[in-house]
């Protein structure tokens, strides 16, 4: 999958799992200052997801790092027993190798329509 997949990309394999892909350099310019930032904690997010009617959900490396997949698994199939409608928008390649978050969440028990 992950050859044809390159292929697609018009890629190299050795490019997909060791390098970046079309790096820019830093865009000069001037600084605005700084941006507003607001902090929150897992009770409070907690609370948004409940209080939802739809949530998305954008897993990326971060989640196949720390083998979360089978806790978003969980709170995934939680959500929809409590009629939050739940959905996983996965890019087809995210992750460090293509298909790799689809992998994980069916590894999971996701359903792939989810």
């Amino acid at each position: 999958l992950t050859k044809i997949m390159c292929d697609a990309m018009n890629r190299d394999i050795f490019n997909v799992l060791f390098g970046g892909m079309n790096n820019a350099p830093v865009a000069k310019g001037t600084d605005d200052g700084p941006k507003e930032h607001t902090e929150t904690n897992v009770a409070a997010v907690a609370e948004l997801i409940a209080n939802a009617r739809e949530v998305l959900v954008v897993p990326g490396y971060g989640m196949a790092m720390a083998r979360a997949q089978t806790a978003m698994g969980d709170m995934a199939s939680m959500c929809r027993s409590n009629k939050i409608n739940l959905k996983f928008g996965v890019h087809p390649v995210a992750g460090r190798m293509p298909g790799q978050m689809n992998v994980l969440l069916a590894e999971a028990g996701v359903p792939h329509e989810w």
